[in-house]
């Protein structure tokens, strides 16, 4: 059976999962005497002070590849888990423009949908998608590149990178507006995965809200706008 429709499997429960990732770029330094952890970027270098083991392992992970940090944190006891999960998330948060953010199944296959930052301002806000309608922005390009399928907009902020075949299917049904569970219907993947892609893909600014004539109208009234501002 192929990997992208393992999901199928009777009986099996969907399950999404949120996997987390430096770019191939980012190198991890650990190991220094004051137990520092050194991020080298394209942007420069981010020192990571005082980190616990537990941050340390993760971010030593995350130079690997995508991975569940749920995984990470699965050894810890309990009455510390909390904790960890909220300072880890806080310095995932302040490292957001060299993290790659990443959706998959839980399935041990790897990445469904990746998320890439291109500047050092990306920011990620990843949030469930509102009730109306969603589509791809149309300035999205697409291209193929090393077997997945590659959505960007000019000048945008991140690139996101759809791994296996079936996400074609989504870009397709994502030409015109619809709403998440007529995407389902459309594409015929499971809402879950649906759902997250779909919020990952307005995170990134690769897909946008509203109707053809909503999208026109806002443009037009910020067109207009800018040319009554000032100089």
């Amino acid at each position: 059976m192929s990997s992208h429709m393992s999901w199928r499997q009777p009986g099996r429960q969907v399950r999404t999962v949120a996997l987390w990732s430096f770019p191939e770029d980012v190198l991890v330094e650990t190991g220094a005497p004051d137990g520092s952890v050194l991020l080298l970027t394209r942007w420069g270098e981010i020192r990571v002070t005082d980190p616990d083991p537990t941050t340390v392992e993760s971010l030593r992970r995350m130079s690997f590849g995508p991975v569940s940090l749920e995984n990470v944190l699965r050894g810890v006891a309990d009455d510390s888990v909390e904790d960890l999960r909220r300072r880890l998330s806080a310095l995932l948060d302040r490292l957001q423009h060299v993290v790659v953010r990443s959706v998959g199944l839980a399935d041990g296959l790897g990445p469904w949908l990746s998320a890439l930052p291109l500047t050092p301002r990306a920011v990620f806000r990843l949030a469930p998608p509102a009730d109306g309608l969603v589509w791809l922005s149309p300035a999205v390009q697409t291209r193929r590149e090393s077997g997945g399928l590659v959505l960007e907009v000019p000048g945008g902020a991140f690139r996101v990178v759809l791994h296996r075949p079936d996400g074609g299917r989504l870009v397709d049904a994502l030409a015109v507006p619809r709403t998440v569970a007529a995407l389902v219907v459309a594409v015929a993947l499971p809402a879950a995965l649906v759902g997250e892609a779909v919020a990952h893909l307005l995170a990134a600014g690769v897909a946008v809200t509203g109707t053809h004539a909503e999208r026109a109208a806002a443009t037009s009234v910020d067109t207009q706008s800018a040319r009554r501002a000032p100089e």
